[in-house]
C-alpha cells in the first residue's frame, strides 16, 4: 500500500485483500453522501449480486443505515450467532464494522461478511485490524501528499502572478525557480530550461557583483534575512533575502517610481532653498554687486536645473530693442552675449506675442517649432540649442525682460512645477533691477535737490509713494500668481509666505519713511512689526505681546533685516505653538551689552523648537532665512533655546557713526 498514490486503488486493494483471509468471503466499503446521509457502496469483493443490487444505496432510517452505525471497530460477539445485515439467498453474516474518514468527509466504514455465522477467531481480528490500520495511515499519506502538490501549485501560482521578480536558489546558487517577472527582468523567458542553470550565467556579472556579498553574508552566518536597495536595468530595487532550509529565496520590489519622487522632492527642497537665498542676497544687493549676484544667481540655477547656458535678457524702455546683459556658460558651451545685442523685437514676433501675454516659452525640441516661428527655430539652430526654457520678467504691468534657459548636449523637458519656481527667481531679479534703476534716478534726483530745498522734500515725497506702490504691486502679484497657480500646498503656503515678508518690509518701510530714513527706535520697529503679523494671521485665539521699552536705535539695513526676522518668529509662533492652545503669548526684551553689541531676544510660551531646530540642523526655509539675515545683514548670532517655550536670541553690533544713530539702554 506504501507505493500507491491513488486513495481508490488503496480501498479497492483493502477490499480484495480481506477474502484472504479464512472465515472472510466477502467484502465491501459504504461510504456517506454528504448531501442526502445517504450510504453508498463504493467498493466490493465477494458479494453476492442480489446484495450489491439492493443495497447499493442504503437511505437514513432504513435497519441496514442503522446497522452500520459504529465509533469503532466491532466484532460480533463470538458468544452469539452473527446477526444477518441483509435478508437473501445466499444469506450474509456480518463479520465485523471497521470505519474511517476519507477526504475529511463523513464517516466511510468497511465491512466483511461470511456465508457462515461463526464469528472471527481472535487471531484474524487482529490481522483485520492491522489491516484498517495501513488503510488509514495509506490514505492519511496520498491526502497529505495531495496536500503538498495542491499547496506548491497554488504557490506556484501565486509567484507567477507577482509583479516583483522573485527566485529561490540552491547553496551553491544554483537556481531552483524563478517567475515571470524576474525572466523578464533578466531578458530570460524560456520557462522549462531553468535546471541546473547558474545564475550567473543567467543574469550577468552586474547583477551578481550587485547581490554577492549579501548572498554569501546569509549563507556564512546565522542572520536569516537582509534589506537592500540595488539598480539594475537602470531600474531601483528594494531587494528582500531570505535563508530557506536549502538555500536562498529573494523578492525584488520596484521602487522607481518612488525613489524618482523622493530624489524630486529633495531637488525641490534644495531648490526652493537656493531661490530662497537668492531673493534674500537681492534685498541689500546695489550697483556692480547686483551684477556680481545677478551672474551668481544664474550660475546656481543653472547648475542646478542641468542646462547648458542661463541668462538675462532685459527690454528697452519702448520695447524696441532686446539685450543680453548676463550670461553663464558650462563647460565648452560656447558664449553668445556677445552675439546677442541689439536684436529688433520686431524681428521675432511669435516668441514676444507669447512674452507679452505672460506666458513662458517652453520649447523641449526646437526642430518641433511651428512653421510661423520660423525666425526663431533659424537662430536657435544656428547657436545649436536642442531644447529652451524662457519666464518673462514683468514688474507691475511692464515686461521688462526674460530669464532664459538652454540645453545644448541633449534635449531636456521642464515639469510646470519647476517653470513656476523660475518665474519667482524671475521676478526677484526683476525687483532687484528695477529697484537698483530706481536708485540710480533717486540719486540723480538727490543731486539735483541739493540745489533747492524745496525740490528734495518733493522728491523725497515721490520716492517714498513710488518705493510703497512697488511693494503694494508685488503684492498684488504675488496674490494673483496664487490664484492661478496649481492647488498644491506647498506651492500655496510658498507664496503665501512671500506675501507676509513683503508686508513686513512695507511696515518697516512705512516707519523709515515717517522718521524721515533716520534711525528707528527698535521698540516701535518690534511692536509694528508684530502687531502687523498677528493681524494678518487672522487667528480667533487669544494672543498677548509684551515687548520691553528701550531708546535703542537702529539704522535702515538693520531695520529691513530685523523686520524679517521678527516676521518669521511670529508665524512659527502662530503655525506651531497654537497647536491645542487656546492662547498664546509673545515676550520681546532687548539690551545693549558691553562693547555695543545689541541683544533681541524673542519668546514664546509654546510647546518650544524640536531637537532638530536648536541645533540650527533643520530643513525649515524660515530657519534659512532667519540664519542668512543674521549672519549676512546683521552680521551677528543666532540662539534657539527651550526656557517655557521657543527662544530666539539675536546678538548684533550696534549701528555704525556713520549712520547717526542715537542708541540708549
Amino acid at each position: 500500500m506504501n507505493s500507491l498514490e491513488d486513495v481508490s486503488a488503496v480501498l479497492a486493494l483493502s477490499v480484495d485483500s480481506a477474502l484472504e483471509f479464512k472465515g472472510i468471503d466477502a467484502a465491501g466499503i459504504f461510504m456517506v453522501d454528504s448531501i442526502s446521509g445517504n450510504r453508498v457502496l463504493g467498493y466490493n469483493a465477494g458479494l453476492p449480486g442480489w446484495f450489491t443490487h439492493s443495497c447499493s444505496l442504503v437511505e437514513p432510517g432504513c435497519e441496514l443505515h442503522e446497522m452500520l452505525k459504529c465509533d469503532g471497530n466491532v466484532f460480533p460477539d463470538s458468544g452469539e450467532e452473527s446477526p444477518s445485515i441483509c435478508e437473501g439467498s445466499p444469506r450474509v453474516f456480518l463479520k465485523g464494522l471497521f470505519p474511517f474518514f476519507l477526504n475529511n468527509a463523513p464517516e466511510s466504514i468497511m465491512f466483511i461478511t461470511s456465508s457462515e455465522p461463526e464469528a472471527l477467531t481472535v487471531e484474524i481480528r487482529g490481522v483485520l485490524e492491522t489491516l484498517v490500520s495501513m488503510i488509514k495511515a495509506s490514505i492519511s499519506r496520498i491526502e497529505a501528499e495531495n496536500r503538498s502538490r495542491t499547496s506548491e501549485s497554488e504557490h506556484s501560482l501565486l509567484l507567477e502572478r507577482m509583479q516583483d521578480p522573485v527566485f529561490a536558489l540552491t547553496e551553491n546558487l544554483e537556481l531552483q525557480y524563478c517567475n515571470e517577472a524576474f525572466r523578464q527582468l533578466i531578458c530570460f523567458f524560456e520557462k522549462g530550461s531553468i535546471e541546473s542553470n547558474n545564475i550567473l550565467e543567467l543574469a550577468g556579472t552586474e547583477f551578481m557583483k550587485m547581490m554577492r556579498d549579501k548572498f554569501d553574508e546569509i549563507l556564512d552566518s546565522d542572520k536569516g534575512f537582509c534589506r537592500i536597495t540595488s539598480e539594475y536595468h537602470e531600474r531601483v530595487f528594494n531587494t528582500f533575502i531570505s535563508r530557506t532550509a536549502d538555500g536562498l529565496f529573494v523578492q525584488m520590489s520596484d521602487i522607481s517610481e518612488s525613489e524618482q519622487a523622493r530624489i524630486k522632492l529633495n531637488f525641490r527642497e534644495k531648490f526652493v532653498s537656493l531661490l530662497i537665498n537668492i531673493s534674500t542676497d537681492f534685498i541689500e544687493m546695489r550697483g556692480s554687486a547686483l551684477n556680481l549676484g545677478i551672474n551668481d544667481a544664474l550660475l546656481n540655477i543653472g547648475v542646478s536645473i542641468e542646462v547648458d547656458r542661463a541668462y538675462l535678457f532685459q527690454l528697452s524702455d519702448e520695447l524696441k530693442i532686446m539685450n543680453k546683459t548676463h550670461e553663464w556658460c558650462a563647460t565648452n558651451i560656447q558664449p553668445q552675449i556677445d552675439k546677442q545685442q541689439e536684436l529688433r523685437i520686431d524681428d521675432y514676433p511669435w516668441w514676444m506675442s507669447r512674452l507679452n501675454r505672460r506666458w513662458a516659452i517652453h520649447i523641449p525640441r526646437v526642430a518641433d517649432l511651428p512653421s510661423f516661428a520660423e525666425a526663431e527655430r533659424e537662430l536657435f539652430e544656428s547657436r545649436g540649442i536642442q531644447s529652451l526654457l524662457v519666464v518673462p520678467i514683468v514688474h507691475g504691468n511692464d515686461l521688462i525682460g526674460f530669464l532664459g534657459f538652454d540645453s545644448v548636449n541633449q534635449e531636456k523637458y521642464w515639469s510646470e512645477d519647476i517653470i513656476d519656481l523660475l518665474s519667482i527667481a524671475g521676478d526677484a531679479i526683476g525687483n532687484a533691477l528695477v529697484r537698483n534703476r530706481m536708485e540710480k534716478e533717486l540719486i540723480e534726483m538727490y543731486r539735483r535737490a541739493e540745489q533747492e530745498a524745496q525740490i528734495n522734500a518733493v522728491l523725497l515725497k515721490e520716492v517714498n509713494h513710488r518705493v510703497k506702490n512697488n511693494l503694494s504691486e508685488i503684492i498684488g502679484f504675488l496674490y494673483a500668481q496664487m490664484r492661478f497657480a496649481s492647488n498644491e500646498s506647498d506651492h500655496d503656503e510658498f507664496v503665501q509666505n512671500l506675501i507676509s515678508r513683503i508686508r513686513g518690509l512695507a511696515t518697516v518701510h512705512d516707519m523709515l519713511s515717517s522718521s524721515g530714513w533716520n534711525p528707528l527706535e527698535l521698540t516701535r520697529l518690534a511692536k509694528g512689526i508684530i502687531d502687523n503679523a498677528i493681524a494678518s494671521a487672522s487667528s480667533s485665539r487669544k494672543i498677548k505681546t509684551s515687548i520691553s521699552k528701550s531708546s535703542i536705535h537702529v539704522n535702515s539695513n538693520q531695520a529691513h533685516a530685523l523686520a524679517l526676522i521678527l516676521n518669521e518668529l511670529v508665524r512659527n509662533s502662530l503655525k506651531h505653538a497654537l497647536v491645542d492652545r487656546d492662547s498664546l503669548k509673545i515676550k520681546v526684551r532687548m539690551r545693549k551689552r558691553r562693547a555695543g553689541r545689541i541683544t533681541l531676544v524673542y519668546s514664546d510660551n509654546g510647546p518650544g523648537y524640536p531637537e532638530e531646530v536648536l541645533e540650527l540642523n533643520g530643513k525649515s526655509l524660515g530657519l534659512d532665512l532667519i540664519q542668512n539675515l543674521t549672519m549676512k545683514n546683521l552680521h551677528g548670532e543666532l540662539t534657539l533655546q527651550n526656557e517655557g517655550g521657543a527662544s530666539a536670541k539675536i546678538s548684533f553690533c550696534k549701528p555704525s557713526t556713520e549712520d547717526k544713530t542715537n542708541e540708549g539702554d
